[in-house]
């Protein structure tokens, strides 16, 4: 399997002005990343937040892991009993995909564009 580590801790928020506000000026969190629906922020020296606006009641937060080859490390999980939500989608930014674990808690995988 080709996971890496962790890509970042995702939060679905409902207030998207609110909540960039918030980790960025409350926390003080130092932004990385900022387009309508999809913020990261750097947390210490190798963490990332991120924030998604929720969709289709998704339930408010993912972690996400960086995967080296997204089409074996999918497959590979799925055999393992892993459930997949949401098939692989490729986008400019790289390819996604996400599984839930036996609790129902959802695990992103990106795999970022080469």
């Amino acid at each position: 399997m080709s996971i890496e580590g962790v890509y970042a801790t995702v939060y679905y928020v409902d207030d998207w002005d609110a909540s960039v506000s918030f980790y960025r000026d409350v926390l003080g969190l130092k932004t990385l990343h900022v387009e309508r629906g999809w913020a990261e922020f750097a947390v210490g020296k190798s963490g990332t937040l991120a924030l998604h606006e929720r969709t289709r009641g998704h339930p408010g937060v993912e972690v996400s892991l960086l995967v080296g080859d997204l089409e074996k490390t999918l497959a590979e999980l799925e055999a393992g009993g892993a459930r997949v939500v949401e098939p692989i989608r490729r986008q400019d930014f790289g390819a996604v995909a996400t599984v839930a674990d036996p609790s129902g808690n959802l695990i992103g995988l990106y795999e970022p564009p080469r």
